[in-house]
C-alpha cells in the first residue's frame, strides 16, 4: 500500500530527476508538454498545501511545535512572510467549505490564483458559507477560464447576494473595524476601516492638524493627511496620557553606532572576520552589509535619517560585543529588569529570541535564563527577550531555553528533551547576522538545546 510518506518520496525523487535534466537539450514539444504538466502540478501542490494546512489547523498541531496558530507556525517552520502565511490559512478555510472547488484544485485544473479570487469573496462576505450554492459553478468556470473570469463571477455573486448593500447595523460595523500596518522596503503601509463614530473622530483629529494648504504648500491631500496622522502620533508620544510599556513611557527608539552618529570611521575590531564566518554570501565576493541604524518597529533606516532624529532626543550608551552582540553588564540587584537594563537587552535582541519568531522588541518580556528566586541575580547576559506566548511556553509549557553567552546564540529544547528544529537563534551582531534568523545545525556542530535547569549556572550566584 502506498502511504503518504511513500508518495512524497516519489515526488521528491521525480523532482530531483527533473532538476538534473538538461533542459536546453530537450525537443521543443517536450519542453511544451513538461511546462504544461508542471503548471498543473503546481496547482495541485498549492491545493495539497491548503488541505494539509486545514487538517493541521483543525487538529491544533501548531501547539506541539511551540506556536499558537497555523499562521505563526507557517511563518516559523515554513519560513513564509506574514502575508503568505495568512493567504494559505484563508485558502485552507475556503477549500474546506467548497468541495467542488477543492477537487478541481487538487486535480490541477484550478490554480491558486483562481482560489484566491474566491478567498477574497469569502472575506468580503464574512465567511465562505454563503458561497456554497455556487461551488459547482465556480469550480467549472475556474477550470475553463482565467482568474479574471473567476473574479467577474465573484463580483456577480456578491451583487446577487447583497444587491442593495447591508442594512445599517452599528454593532456589525464596529465588529468589522481593523487597522493593519506592514513594512515593504523603506516604507510603512497603513490600511484600515472604522465604524461611523471612529471614522468621525479620526476625520476630526486629522482635519484639525491638516489645516487649509497655504500658497507655498505643494503637498497633495494624501501627503498632508499622512503628515497629520504622524503629527497626531507624535503629539500622543510627547504629551498624551499613554500607558507605560515595559516600565517606561513609550517613545520612538533609535539604535545607532557612534561612528554613524558622528560620521567618523573606526578601525577594524576583528568583527569583520566573525561576520564572514556566518555570512553565506561572504565567499561569493559580495562585501558584507554595513550596519545601519535601527529604528524600533521599523528596522534599518538610512544613516542620514538617524542623524536627523538624533538631533532632538535623549541619549544613553550601550556597549555591544561585536562578536556576540552582548551589552555591558549593568547590575544584579533587581528582581524585575529595570528600565535601563531592559533597554540594553532589547538593543541586543531587537526581536523575540525564540527561533523563528519575529515579535518586535516592544512586545517582549525579559526572561531570566536562571531563575531569580533560586540565584537572586538580574543581569543583562542572563536575560533574553521573549514574546508573551513563548515566555509562557518556557515557564508553563516545560520547554527549555539556553542562552550561550560566548556566542550569543539561543537554543530551545522541547518538553521531551529533543532539540528544537528551528535553531539556534542567532545574535544580532551586524547587518549580515540578524537575530530573528536561525540556522540548522551541521554535522560539525555539537548537539544543542541543553536544558537550562540541568546545567550549571554561572559562578558567583548570590
Amino acid at each position: 500500500m502506498c502511504t503518504g510518506a511513500t508518495a512524497l518520496e516519489r515526488i521528491r525523487t521525480g523532482m530531483a530527476e527533473l532538476a538534473a535534466m538538461e533542459v536546453v537539450d530537450l525537443p521543443d514539444q517536450e519542453v511544451r508538454d513538461q511546462l504544461l504538466t508542471l503548471l498543473a502540478v503546481t496547482n495541485t501542490a498549492a491545493a495539497l498545501v491548503a488541505t494539509r494546512a486545514d487538517t493541521f489547523d483543525r487538529r491544533e498541531l501548531a501547539e506541539l511545535d511551540g506556536f499558537r496558530t497555523l499562521r505563526s507556525w507557517l511563518i516559523g517552520f515554513g519560513r513564509l512572510s506574514p502575508t503568505g502565511a495568512t493567504i494559505i490559512d484563508h485558502r485552507a478555510r475556503v477549500l474546506r467549505a467548497l468541495p467542488a472547488l477543492r477537487e478541481a484544485a487538487l486535480s490541477g485544473a484550478v490554480s491558486a490564483e483562481h482560489v484566491d479570487k474566491v478567498r477574497r469573496l469569502a472575506r468580503h462576505l464574512g465567511s465562505a458559507e454563503p458561497i456554497t450554492p455556487f461551488d459547482e459553478a465556480l469550480a467549472t468556470l475556474s477550470a475553463q477560464a482565467g482568474p479574471a473570469e473567476t473574479q467577474k463571477a465573484c463580483e456577480r455573486i456578491a451583487a446577487y447576494l447583497n444587491p442593495d448593500g447591508p442594512a445599517p447595523d452599528p454593532e456589525a460595523d464596529f465588529e468589522r473595524r481593523e487597522l493593519t500596518m506592514s513594512k515593504s522596503g523603506s516604507m510603512t503601509y497603513l490600511r484600515g476601516r472604522f465604524d461611523a463614530e471612529g471614522g468621525a473622530a479620526l476625520y476630526a483629529a486629522l482635519d484639525a492638524l491638516m489645516r487649509p494648504p497655504t500658497a507655498d504648500d505643494d503637498r497633495h491631500a494624501g501627503q498632508r493627511r499622512a503628515d497629520a496622522l504622524v503629527d497626531l502620533a507624535r503629539g500622543a508620544l510627547a504629551n498624551g496620557p499613554l500607558p507605560t510599556v515595559g516600565g517606561h513611557r513609550p517613545q520612538v527608539g533609535l539604535l545607532i553606532s557612534p561612528e554613524a552618529l558622528t560620521g567618523l570611521s573606526s578601525a577594524s575590531d576583528g568583527s569583520d572576520e566573525i561576520v564572514a564566518t556566518r555570512d553565506p554570501l561572504a565567499g561569493t565576493g559580495i562585501p558584507p552589509e554595513t550596519d545601519q541604524p535601527w529604528l524600533n518597529w521599523v528596522g534599518e533606516i538610512p544613516t542620514t535619517v538617524a542623524q536627523r532624529l538624533a538631533c532632538d532626543c535623549d541619549i544613553f550608551r550601550i556597549v555591544l560585543d561585536p562578536a556576540s552582540g552582548l551589552p555591558l553588564d549593568v547590575g544584579d540587584k533587581h528582581r524585575i529588569f529595570p528600565d535601563w537594563m531592559r533597554k540594553a537587552i532589547l538593543a541586543r535582541d531587537r526581536r523575540c529570541r525564540w527561533p523563528g519568531c519575529d515579535a518586535p522588541a516592544e512586545w517582549l518580556d525579559i526572561h531570566h535564563v536562571w531563575e531569580w528566586w533560586k540565584y537572586r541575580r538580574t543581569r543583562v547576559d542572563e536575560g533574553i527577550g521573549l514574546c508573551r506566548p513563548h515566555h509562557v511556553k518556557v515557564h508553563e509549557g516545560n520547554w527549555s531555553i539556553r542562552f550561550d553567552v560566548s556566542t550569543g546564540e539561543v537554543h530551545v529544547t522541547r518538553p521531551d528533551g529533543r532539540p528544537y528544529e528551528l535553531g539556534p537563534s542567532l545574535p544580532w551582531t551586524s547587518a549580515s547576522i540578524r537575530g530573528p534568523s536561525t540556522r540548522r545545525p551541521t554535522n560539525r556542530e555539537p548537539a544543542t538545546g541543553e536544558r537550562a535547569t540541568d546545567a550549571d549556572p554561572p559562578a558567583a550566584a548570590a
